[in-house]
C-alpha cells in the first residue's frame, strides 16, 4: 500500500515537469507527460484587468467566462498512473471550480482509462452525440475540420483571444497557429512546446554497472554486451536469476516510454513517433519517411533480433507497455530503457527502496551505424490540438477556457497559485484535470540548466516559483541521501523528499536526463522534422493502416522472421500509399526552402 502511495505522490511531481505532445505524452484527450515549467513575468495583467476587454465597437468582453453561465460536454480520459490528491475528485478540484466561478458548468459524457479514451472518442463523434472540448493530433484536426466535426474558430480567437494566450501561440518561430489552420481558417489552439526536450535518450542502472566492472555504453554493440551482461551475471548481487537488459514498449509502440522507435533513432533511422504523424527527415538531400531507410533499418532490427534470441531483451516486449516497463525498473528487473529526459523520475522511488545503491542515469542513445549515426527524432509542429465541437452554441468557449490556462500556468500569482493550479503532491491534483493543458513552452530546456546551476553554486538568484520549489526538493532529498534517512523517508511518503529523488533524475544529478538534453541540444545533433506543416488530405488518411504496419512488421522481425522481410514491408509500404505522401511532402519542402 506505501508503494502504490509513493507511486501516486510521484505522480503528480511527474506532472509538475512533463506535458509533451500528447503526450506527452500518452494521450491526445488527456495529455500524459510534457513540460509544465512555469513562468511568471514582470508585465502579468492586474487582477482588476484580467476578466474582461474592451473590443473595437466598444463592447466590454469577457475573455475568462460567463456571467451568465453555460454548459460544455466533456470526455474524461486519465492515465492509469493518475490519482487525484488530497480531497480533490472529479467533479471538486482546484481547475473544475475555477471553471465553476468562471461560468462553465461541465457535463461529464464518459470517463475512461487513457488507453481507451481515442476508441470512445470516435465511437462518440460517429454516433453524432460527443464531447465539446477536444484534444487532438494534427491529422484529426483536418479530418474533423474537413467532415464539419470541428468548428471554425478564426472569428472567436480574434475577438476573445488575450494577450497572454496570443504570446503564447507566437513562440518559437511563430507557425503553431498556422498550423493550426485548415483551407486559411483556424480549428485550434495549438500546444505549443521546445520539442528538443522530448528527445529520446538512453536510461540505465549506473549501479549495476559500477557492480559488474562495466563502461557506460556509447555504441549498440557495447549496448548489446551491457544488456547480455545485465541478463546473465547478476548485476543487483542477489543470487537470483532475476534481471534483464533491455525493456521495450511493443504494446504501445511508438511511444514516448521506451518506444521502439528510440533504439532504431541509435542507427539515424527514425519509423514513427507519438504525435501521430508521419516522420519525415531529410536524407541526401531528399525528404525521406524515417523507417524507409533500409540499411539503418535492418541493422537494427538485427541487432535486436540477436538481442531477442539471447534474452537479453525481454521476451514479452511485443505485449510490454508503459505500466509493465515501470514496474520492471521500479522493482529492479530491468537495466536499460529509453525515453525523454524524465524517463527516471517515476521508477526510481521503487527503485531505491528496492536498493538504496540504485542509480539511474542517462545517456545519449548509443551510435549503431558508427560515430555520430544515433540522432533522436525532433518533430517541428504541435502534437496536440485543443478543438470544439461545430455543434457546441459558444465556441468561443474554447478561447476562453485557453485564455484561463495560459493565466493560471504560465502567469501565476504566487507560489500558492502556482501549487493550486500545477500540482502539489498530497494536496492538489494539478494541471492533468484541466481541460486544455496549455504549459510554459521553454522551461524544458532553460529550467533545467537553472536548477543545475543553483544546487551546484548553492544561489537561488533568478528562479521562478517552479525552479525554486524543485531546488528546494532536490535538497530535501541530499540531505537525506547524506544523513542516512532516506529510505525511512521515503517509506513515510516524505513529500519533499519525494519529490527531490524524482527531480534529481531530472537536474540534480550529473548525468540527469536534463543534463543529457542540454548536452544534445549543444551537439545539435538531431533528425528533425522536415515536413513543418499540417498533414495533408492523404496522409490523414493513410497515417494509421501504414503505422500500424510498420509497428507490426517491426515486431515480427525482432521475433524471428527474416531481417530481409523488412524489403518486402518497404515495398508494400509505398504500394499503399507511403510513396504517395512522401511526394507530398518532397513537394511542400521544395515550395518552402
Amino acid at each position: 500500500m506505501k508503494r502504490k502511495n509513493a507511486k501516486r505522490l510521484l505522480a503528480v511531481i511527474l506532472s509538475a515537469i512533463c506535458v509533451s505532445g500528447l503526450a506527452a505524452c500518452g494521450s491526445t484527450d488527456t495529455v500524459n507527460n510534457s513540460e509544465t515549467g512555469i513562468i511568471q513575468t514582470d508585465d502579468s495583467p492586474d487582477e482588476s484587468q484580467m476578466n474582461t476587454s474592451v473590443a473595437e465597437s466598444g463592447e466590454e468582453v469577457n475573455l475568462y467566462g460567463y456571467n451568465e453561465p453555460i454548459t460544455l460536454k466533456i470526455g474524461l480520459a486519465f492515465n492509469s498512473d493518475f490519482e487525484w490528491q488530497g480531497e480533490e475528485s472529479v467533479e471538486n478540484n482546484t481547475w473544475w471550480n475555477l471553471y465553476k466561478d468562471n461560468g462553465f458548468n461541465l457535463d461529464i459524457m464518459y470517463n475512461v482509462d487513457g488507453s481507451q479514451q481515442e476508441t470512445k472518442r470516435t465511437t462518440a463523434i460517429t454516433s453524432g452525440n460527443y464531447p465539446d472540448i477536444m484534444a487532438v493530433s494534427g491529422s484529426d484536426l483536418i479530418k474533423y475540420a474537413q467532415t464539419g466535426v470541428i468548428a471554425d474558430i478564426t472569428d472567436v480567437y480574434e475577438k476573445y483571444a488575450s494577450d497572454q494566450l496570443k504570446e503564447y501561440v507566437a513562440w518559437g518561430d511563430g507557425n503553431s497557429l498556422n498550423s493550426a489552420k485548415v483551407d486559411g481558417k483556424l480549428y485550434g489552439i495549438p500546444q505549443v512546446n521546445d520539442y528538443r526536450g522530448d528527445a529520446m535518450m538512453m536510461f540505465i542502472r549506473q549501479d549495476w554497472l559500477d557492480n559488474l566492472n562495466l563502461e557506460m555504453p556509447t555504441t549498440m554493440e557495447e549496448l548489446k554486451a551491457v544488456a547480455q551482461a545485465f541478463t546473465e551475471q547478476d548485476p543487483d548481487g542477489n543470487g537470483e536469476d532475476d534481471t534483464y537488459g533491455l525493456a521495450l514498449n511493443g504494446k504501445e509502440g511508438f511511444n514516448y516510454w521506451s518506444g521502439i522507435q528510440a533504439f532504431f533513432e541509435g542507427y539515424g533511422a527514425a519509423p514513427g513517433y507519438w504525435n501521430g504523424q508521419f516522420t519525415f527527415i531529410e536524407k541526401d538531400g531528399k525528404v525521406v519517411w524515417g523507417g524507409a531507410l533500409p540499411d539503418e533499418m535492418k541493422a537494427g532490427l538485427a541487432d535486436l533480433q540477436e538481442m531477442y534470441a539471447n534474452g537479453s531483451l525481454a521476451k514479452n516486449f511485443g505485449t510490454m507497455d508503459y505500466n509493465q516497463i515501470t514496474q520492471d525498473v521500479g522493482s529492479g528487473k530491468c537495466g536499460i530503457y529509453f525515453a525523454p529526459r524524465w524517463g527516471a523520475m517515476v521508477p526510481i522511488v521503487d527503485a531505491t527502496k528496492d536498493d538504496s545503491n540504485a542509480r539511474i542515469v542517462s545517456a545519449k542513445i548509443p551510435d549503431g551505424m558508427g560515430e555520430g549515426s544515433s540522432k533522436p527524432y525532433i518533430p517541428t509542429t504541435p502534437g496536440t490540438y485543443y478543438v470544439i465541437s461545430s455543434k457546441c452554441k459558444n465556441p468561443e468557449a474554447l478561447i476562453k477556457l485557453c485564455n484561463l490556462s495560459v493565466d493560471k500556468l504560465c502567469y501565476y500569482e504566487d507560489e500558492t497559485e502556482y501549487d493550486m493550479y500545477t500540482g502539489k503532491a498530497g494536496v492538489y491534483s494539478g494541471w492533468k484535470t484541466c481541460l486544455v493543458q496549455l504549459t510554459s513552452q521553454d522551461e524544458a530546456v532553460v529550467a533545467v540548466e537553472k536548477e543545475y546551476n543553483a544546487l551546484k553554486t548553492e544561489s537561488q538568484e533568478g528562479l521562478n516559483q517552479s525552479q525554486l520549489t524543485n531546488v528546494k526538493n532536490m535538497q530535501a532529498y541530499s540531505s537525506a541521501v547524506a544523513d542516512g534517512t532516506i529510505i525511512d523517508k521515503l517509506n513515510a511518503e516524505d513529500p519533499d523528499v519525494i519529490a527531490g529523488i524524482g527531480m534529481w533524475t531530472v537536474s540534480g544529478d550529473d548525468l540527469g536526463g536534463g543534463i543529457t538534453m542540454i548536452n544534445l541540444i549543444k551537439e545539435n545533433s538531431y533528425n528533425y522534422s522536415v515536413y513543418n506543416y499540417i498533414p495533408t488530405e492523404t496522409m490523414s488518411s493513410k497515417f494509421s493502416t501504414l503505422d500500424k504496419l510498420a509497428l507490426e512488421t517491426i515486431v515480427k522481425i525482432i521475433s524471428g522472421d527474416s531481417v530481409d522481410n523488412y524489403d518486402t514491408f518497404l515495398q508494400s509500404w509505398e504500394a499503399l500509399g507511403g510513396a504517395e505522401v512522401t511526394k507530398e511532402a518532397q513537394e511542400w519542402y521544395d515550395q518552402n526552402h
